[in-house]
C-alpha cells in the first residue's frame, strides 16, 4: 500500500500484550499505509524491547511512546499527550484487539476534505469474533466466524446546522464516534477538556465524547461506509469495574451523579446559542435519554445480581455453544452472505464492496496464518500460553 501523509493512527494499549503483537504484525505484513503512534499505558518488557527494534517491524512508520494508566486520570493523560504528538491533517483512534479498515478510512478522509463544515467522519462497526472450538489461545489466533452488526444498529448523519439539534440526536440515538476519523484539532479539543473533567466512568467518558464531537461540528456516520473492525469478547468491561462486582455498588461509592450532571451542563452550555432550548432544558433532556441507555445498560450487567441462581445456571451451560450443530464453514458462509447483503443494500458501489470484502478475507487470513504463531515463539515466547508451545 502506498504510504499516506494525511491521517495518524493513535493506538493506546493496556495489557493485551498479544493481541498488541498481532495488530502490528499484521500492520507490517500488509504495509499499512498510515503513520501510527503507540501509547503504551502498561508497558511489558517484551513489547519494549520488539518495538524499540525497528527491524522487527520494518514496514510499519511508527513511533512508541510509554506510560502508566494506573487511573482514568492516567489514561486522560495520555491521549491528551499523544494526540499531540499527531502531526497530520487526521487523525483515529484504535485499540490493538481491533482492525482500522483502510478502505473504509479513506472514504472518510475523502469527505472530511470536501466539506469542512464536518469535524469527523466513519460508518457502520462491524464485530467479529474467533471461534472458540478452534482458538488457540486468548482469542488471538484462529478462524474468524462471519463479521456481524449488533443490535439491529443504523447509522445516519448529525447533519443539523444547529448544534442543539445535533446534540439531542446523538443524545436520544447514541452512536460510537470514537472510532472515527477526526480532524486532528477536534480531538484534541475533546481530549483536553475530559482530561479537565477528569471523569470516574469511562461510559461518562465515552459520552462525552460523542456529544462534545456533536458540538464542535457535523459528523457523518455513513452506512456505505466500514473504518473499523472490532473483536468482541476482549474488551474489559466499559465502567471499568470487574463483571463479578456489583456496579450498583460502584455506582454509589463514586463520582458517576456528578461526573453525569457535569457532562450534560458542560454539553449544554457549548450548544447554547445555536439551540432552541435553553442550557438547563437541553441539560435535561440530556441527562433523560442518557437515563434510558443507562436502564438498558444495566437491564443487561445486573441480571447475575437479580438472579444469581439463574445466572449460575447460564453460565454452566456455556459448554453447549462449544458443540459444532453445524459445520463451521457452513455456518461461516450463511452469516457472511447474511453480513455482505445488509451491507450491499447500504452500499450500493460493487467496487467499494469488493474492496471490503478483500480487506475483510485478509484479516481473516492472517488470523489464521501459523507464521504468525512462528514470529511469536522466535520474537516472544514467554508471552505465550502453554497452547501455543
Amino acid at each position: 500500500m502506498a504510504r499516506s501523509n494525511e491521517i495518524t493512527i493513535l493506538l493506546t494499549l493496556r495489557g493485551r500484550h498479544l493481541h498488541t503483537l498481532r495488530w502490528l504484525w499484521y500492520a507490517n505484513e500488509i504495509n499499512f499505509p498510515y503513520h501510527v503512534i503507540i501509547a503504551d499505558g502498561e508497558v511489558h518488557p517484551t513489547i519494549d524491547r520488539l518495538l524499540s527494534n525497528r527491524l522487527t517491524f520494518p514496514n510499519l512508520s511508527y513511533e512508541y511512546h510509554r506510560y502508566s494508566d494506573a487511573s482514568f486520570s492516567d489514561f486522560y493523560m495520555k491521549c491528551v499527550d499523544a494526540s499531540k504528538k499527531v502531526k497530520t491533517k487526521y487523525v483515529m483512534m484504535s485499540d490493538n484487539d481491533d482492525y482500522p479498515i483502510v478502505t473504509g478510512i479513506e472514504q472518510s478522509i475523502a469527505y472530511l476534505n470536501i466539506d469542512a463544515s464536518y469535524v469527523a467522519a466513519g460508518g457502520k462497526i462491524p464485530f467479529f469474533s474467533i471461534d472458540v472450538r478452534t482458538e488457540l489461545s486468548n482469542q488471538v489466533f484462529g478462524k474468524m466466524n462471519a463479521p456481524r452488526f449488533t443490535y439491529g444498529y443504523r447509522c445516519h448523519d448529525l447533519s443539523s446546522d444547529f448544534i442543539g439539534e445535533r446534540v439531542l440526536d446523538e443524545a436520544r440515538v447514541h452512536q460510537v464516534l470514537y472510532y472515527h476519523v477526526f480532524r486532528t484539532q477536534t480531538l484534541g479539543t475533546i481530549f483536553e477538556e475530559i482530561q479537565a473533567h477528569d471523569f470516574s466512568d469511562l461510559t461518562v467518558f465515552e459520552y462525552f465524547h460523542a456529544l462534545r464531537t456533536a458540538t464542535l461540528g457535523k459528523v457523518r456516520i455513513a452506512p456505505s461506509v466500514v473504518c473499523y473492525l472490532r473483536q468482541s469478547g476482549t474488551s474489559s468491561n466499559s465502567s471499568g469495574i470487574s463483571l463479578l462486582k456489583d456496579w450498583v455498588h460502584h455506582l454509589l461509592h463514586s463520582r458517576l451523579p456528578q461526573d453525569f450532571r457535569v457532562m450534560a451542563l458542560n454539553i449544554a452550555n457549548a450548544a447554547e446559542g445555536q439551540a432552541t432550548l435553553k442550557a438547563n432544558e437541553l441539560k435535561e433532556c440530556i441527562l433523560d435519554a442518557y437515563a434510558e441507555n443507562l436502564r438498558h445498560y444495566l437491564g443487561h450487567t445486573m441480571m447475575r445480581h437479580r438472579f444469581p441462581r439463574l445466572f449460575q445456571i447460564k453460565q454452566n451451560l456455556l459448554w453447549i455453544k462449544k458443540i459444532r450443530w453445524v459445520p463451521f464453514q457452513l455456518q461461516k458462509l450463511v452469516d457472511q452472505n447474511k453480513f455482505w447483503h445488509e451491507m450491499s443494500t447500504d452500499c450500493k458501489d460493487h467496487s467499494l464492496i469488493e474492496a471490503y470484502k478483500s480487506e475483510i478475507s485478509l484479516i481473516d487470513n492472517y488470523l489464521q496464518d501459523e507464521s504468525f504463531v512462528t514470529f511469536l515463539r522466535n520474537n516472544a515466547p514467554d508471552l505465550l500460553d502453554a497452547t501455543y508451545k
